[in-house]
């Protein structure tokens, strides 16, 4: 089975319990959101259910928490920068504003512009997190290769979160994973979640939101490399 009762991969079993974050410590924050073709535009709209949710679990304000939001497909773009909202309710209302865009999957050419213009502007000393959500590999025809945008954006101090929704049935899946776990940051049991339904993504994610994980693929065939820190350090 690929689902536990909150919807995350088994992969992510066991889970304990975490200290819960101070939403008083002001963050630098900035989803980068795949809108692929695969993902679809029912999908996208969970999506967006998704980061609202996540966004109204922040305090959001000029000496709070800000938030920025990078758009991706074959087209990247910063739908919104760290300067532009300053509440919750106009960080969520251009959420419901983002409109999909259904073709390929430029990851690199998103997390490089996440550091070299989502950051832009970043408070020094405040916490700089990236959360990547994505449903599938990097397209192969992309010219910024994932592995040096995302050793540009670990070199930048950017904390990176990878959620990644997990097709059982994809051959390609065992890449996704090394993907996945190239993106987040260390230890990866902290900062990789694995989904394997749009529909669960909300529960699930937010169910976890303070817990940490051993993730493990499994241990035999090809596959039976940790999801750690070693994989592809």
């Amino acid at each position: 089975p690929w689902m536990s009762h909150s919807g995350l991969h088994p992969a992510l079993w066991p889970c304990w319990t975490a200290p819960a974050p101070t939403p008083e410590i002001p963050m630098e924050l900035i989803f980068v959101i795949d809108s692929s073709e695969s993902v679809g535009p029912e999908n996208f709209e969970i999506i967006k259910d998704f980061v609202t949710a996540l966004v109204d679990r922040v305090t959001v304000g000029r000496n709070a928490t800000r938030i920025g939001l990078v758009l991706y497909s074959l087209e990247v773009r910063l739908e919104f920068g760290l300067n532009r909202y300053t509440t919750q309710q106009d960080v969520k209302q251009a959420i419901r504003k983002m409109v999909y865009m259904g073709e390929g999957t430029y990851t690199g050419t998103a997390i490089r512009k996440t550091t070299q213009e989502g950051f832009f502007g970043a408070r020094t000393g405040v916490r700089k997190v990236a959360i990547v959500l994505t449903d599938g590999q990097a397209d192969k025809r992309e010219a910024i290769k994932l592995d040096i945008a995302v050793r540009e954006a670990h070199a930048a101090n950017i904390e990176m979160y990878a959620i990644g929704i997990v097709n059982t049935s994809d051959p390609t899946q065992v890449e996704f994973l090394r993907e996945l776990n190239l993106i987040a940051s260390d230890p990866d049991r902290e900062h990789m979640y694995l989904i394997d339904d749009f529909n669960t993504l909300p529960a699930s994610f937010l169910t976890d939101y303070h817990h940490q994980c051993n993730a493990k693929l499994p241990e035999k065939g090809p596959e039976s490399d940790p999801i750690g820190s070693d994989t592809l350090s």
